[in-house]
């Protein structure tokens, strides 16, 4: 116990350390609260469509020494569902570029510690091969292909031998189409063109499997999780959850971007497709698909 102890408080003490230096917010999406409660409403979305489960990747989640790290952790709610079912011995780290949106040291349980950390940045030297799971979730949009492979790369670093990395994104590209879907087909050509000006991509989710195979990662596993919205979902919860997503989508591409000169997209027309868009998903609903891939790194490396 002292020792696995002591390697906790190490991560710990070299969290405060890679956080002395400031970290440029390059993200360009939405930062205010209502964006943190769609991420909320999303992860209770996803551990419901995942059956209650919050890693897929082979993981004892019962080691006492059991090292996590969550990348762009946003406030630090899907490390916090993760202390309640990992011992309390457990070193759960958490990272992300905004820190003045983690919850309070007072909601976190005692064994996690968020730093901040830009994505695109190398991790520091201490968490190189340190973690039994490197877990990242829905980040890849704000990143090229090139760029998207080198994040992963570094985020690989971080994995010790014989541990796993999991990454999960989404496939927007696969939403149902035709007459009755007209306002979820316009979302998807706001949402593309949007993230199309500021560098981010649509659907990253069908290209990890392949990306991890270029690094060699091994064990590659790949769940692709069907996403019902509204009308279209068996569960009725589940299904108001994700209506709750993509209207909160929406409104991060207005509050973002709506006001920009020269911007695409109306302002007045933001009101109009919310509306059609809340009214198409709760008669005739619509689905796409996220990618959860999740690949080990060999036990037998020489570090």
């Amino acid at each position: 116990m002292e020792a696995h102890l002591a390697k906790r408080d190490f991560l710990h003490a070299d969290a405060g350390e890679a956080d002395r230096e400031p970290v440029q917010d390059t993200y360009r999406g939405p930062r205010h609260d209502g964006e943190y409660k769609r991420l909320r409403a999303q992860h209770d979305m996803i551990k419901n469509v995942m059956n209650g489960k919050l890693v897929l990747a082979p993981v004892d989640l019962s080691k006492p020494d059991l090292a996590v790290l969550d990348s762009a952790t946003a406030d630090g709610y899907w490390l916090q569902d993760l202390a309640t079912i990992t011992e309390p011995t457990a070193t759960l780290v958490g990272a992300d570029i905004a820190p003045q949106h983690f919850l309070r040291q007072s909601e976190l349980s005692a064994n996690i510690a968020l730093i901040t950390h830009n994505i695109f940045d190398p991790w520091p030297m201490q968490y190189h091969n340190k973690f039994d799971l490197v877990h990242q979730r829905f980040v890849l949009p704000v990143c090229s292909e090139e760029k998207s492979v080198d994040v992963i790369q570094k985020l690989f670093a971080c994995v010790k031998p014989g541990g796993w990395i999991m990454l999960h994104d989404a496939d927007f590209n696969t939403i149902e189409e035709g007459p009755s879907h007209g306002a979820m087909e316009r979302l998807r050509d706001v949402l593309r063109r949007s993230w199309n000006m500021i560098g981010f991509t649509l659907s990253p989710g069908p290209k990890i499997f392949n990306w991890f195979k270029e690094l060699d990662i091994e064990d590659v596993h790949e769940e692709i999780l069907h996403i019902r919205v509204g009308a279209a979902a068996t569960n009725r919860t589940q299904g108001e959850a994700a209506i709750v997503v993509l209207l909160a989508a929406l409104e991060g591409i207005q509050m973002n971007m709506g006001s920009m000169p020269g911007y695409f997209f109306p302002e007045a027309e933001f009101s109009r497709l919310k509306q059609d868009l809340e009214d198409e998903l709760e008669s005739v609903g619509n689905s796409y698909y996220t990618h959860v891939v999740w690949g080990r790194k060999s036990a037998s490396l020489d570090f």
